[in-house]
């Protein structure tokens, strides 16, 4: 079960959103709608609050499209999001890698598989853009959640790459850059609700990694050891390896360089939270 929303997420939301905002109405409802599964099933799936909480923001980042990073930088801004969640004012901050690391879970554990599904199955239809009936297969779930995190990484690398390279080594960079690569890698894209997840479906993972393979190749046949050395591009042929022996059965490996298993317990964002 979900804590009571706070005091002051309530006041918050409410000054800013009507009751038929989408997420205010599943507040409204999220412990009514959790009732639904067995409690006693649910604790022992879910670890208890945590596992339920993480499962819950995995749905909302898979309707919503948004990156492990995105996801993360939405809770302390949008009170909506916090009030669905029964989250406190101000919001919290947690690691993104816990959400890989739960993903992690769903793949490799059961138990955790089957909270996600049953989660989906009472909360889905709240928030289900087409088909409100129609739940989505879990492992599609996961691959799209991934697809859009490893995008977003790669398009970071990519972007850091090109200005690292702007301001050393810039008479070169002029010689070889391709036209689109001043939008496609452009500074706004990086900035939090630019709408960066819907501006990379304009783009595929072949089209990253087509401009990706040319920019390291131009960097070799430069010869110069000066722009091979530049740390932005050291990192950035650290990612191009991992793309090639990218396979969609190892979706989450790939996020962060497996990094977030470092990070993965989890505390209660209303541990801490301000009074009301």
């Amino acid at each position: 079960m979900f804590p009571p929303i706070p005091e002051n997420t309530i006041r918050t939301a409410r000054a800013s959103y009507g009751r038929g905002n989408l997420y205010l109405r599943l507040g409204d409802q999220l412990n009514d709608l959790i009732c639904r599964l067995d409690p006693d099933w649910l604790a022992v799936q879910s670890d208890g609050y945590a596992g339920t909480l993480l499962a819950t923001l995995t749905l909302v980042q898979y309707v919503e499209g948004l990156t492990d990073g995105e996801l993360a930088e939405s809770l302390p801004g949008r009170v909506d999001l916090r009030y669905a969640l029964h989250l406190p004012t101000p919001g919290p901050r947690f690691d993104p890698f816990i959400l890989c690391a739960f993903r992690q879970r769903v793949l490799k554990n059961r138990q955790y598989h089957s909270l996600l599904e049953e989660i989906f199955k009472v909360l889905y239809p709240q928030l289900g853009r087409d088909d409100l009936e129609h739940v989505p297969d879990l492992y599609m779930v996961v691959k799209s959640i991934c697809v859009n995190t490893i995008r977003a990484s790669v398009v970071e690398a990519m972007f850091h790459a090109i200005e690292a390279l702007s301001a050393n080594h810039f008479t070169w960079l002029r010689q070889v850059a391709l036209p689109h690569w001043y939008e496609r890698y452009s500074p706004s894209l990086l900035m939090f609700n630019s709408g960066l997840s819907i501006k990379q479906k304009d783009y595929s993972p072949d089209d990253l990694r087509i401009d990706i393979n040319y920019l390291l190749q131009s960097a070799d046949q430069s010869k110069s050891q000066k722009i091979n050395e530049v740390p932005e591009i050291k990192t950035l042929r650290s990612m191009w390896d991992q793309l090639l022996r990218y396979k969609p059965e190892d979706q989450c490996s790939y996020c962060f360089n497996n990094r977030f298993e470092r990070r993965s317990t989890f505390h209660s964002p209303n541990e801490n939270s301000a009074p009301a």
